[in-house]
């Protein structure tokens, strides 16, 4: 009788498992929206760059480095230009390494450091003329920001990065284009940035949050500025059609 009501649970608890959706908790939801955020963010940098002739070249190690290398070449096939750039979403800051977390994240020595790590991985690549340009000071530093503003909206902002000795620097404003709306970009140049946000987004979003189908995805995508009320709301109303 007993071995009889254990299994009688097992199979209401498996059956509710299998009709239920996989909501991932706000935690959860938080973290993994960050990534996706600062995913299309990357992207969009990307893009921006290599259609204005850059070359890019990896910068990371894992999830850390600079998540914007980049170079010229000139008529020659040698290299004349060396771009260093980071990519934030919103409002997120510049962080900090090092012991006593003195080491700010894009000044000369950060990128130093970064570049030693990627010669001894890859020293068949040009790391070694990259940190040249680097050391004598003879490259650009970008911080590059994808803000959401209204009306389903992106804003690009870049800042030039003046460093000042190995440790401290100014962030200049450099560049900020219009917002550029995701649903009726205006040219050519803004439908390439909306293509390349919202082809990041679906893949992030297939990969962090897989229990979304692919019309789920599209209904997110209409806001460029996902929040955890906005995966939760979509849950819910495809799981009360069900």
């Amino acid at each position: 009788m007993k071995l009889m009501k254990k299994l009688i649970l097992l199979f209401i608890t498996l059956s509710t498992i299998s009709f239920s959706r996989d909501i991932p908790s706000d935690n959860k939801i938080q973290g993994r929206l960050n990534i996706i955020n600062g995913a299309s963010a990357e992207c969009v940098m990307h893009k921006f760059y290599t259609q204005s002739s850059w070359i890019q070249i990896e910068g990371e190690i894992g999830r850390n480095g600079i998540d914007g290398l980049y170079y010229k070449l000139n008529k020659k096939d040698k290299i004349k230009e060396v771009l260093v750039a980071e990519s934030k979403w919103n409002s997120s800051r510049l962080s900090k390494s090092g012991k006593n977390k003195t080491i700010k994240q894009m000044s000369q020595k950060w990128v130093l450091k970064t570049i030693n790590k990627l010669i001894k991985k890859n020293p068949n690549m040009p790391y070694k003329t990259l940190k040249q340009f680097i050391k004598q000071n003879q490259y650009r530093a970008r911080l590059f920001r994808l803000k959401p503003t209204s009306n389903n909206s992106i804003q690009i902002t870049i800042y030039k990065i003046k460093n000042k000795g190995s440790n401290a620097f100014d962030e200049i404003k450099d560049t900020q284009l219009d917002p550029i709306n995701i649903n009726y970009p205006k040219n050519s140049f803004e439908t390439t940035m909306v293509n390349t946000y919202n082809s990041c987004r679906t893949q992030y979003l297939n990969k962090y949050l897989p229990s979304i189908t692919e019309n789920e995805i599209k209904k997110l995508l209409t806001d460029n500025y996902l929040q955890k009320k906005d995966i939760k709301k979509v849950f819910s109303t495809n799981q009360g059609k069900k």
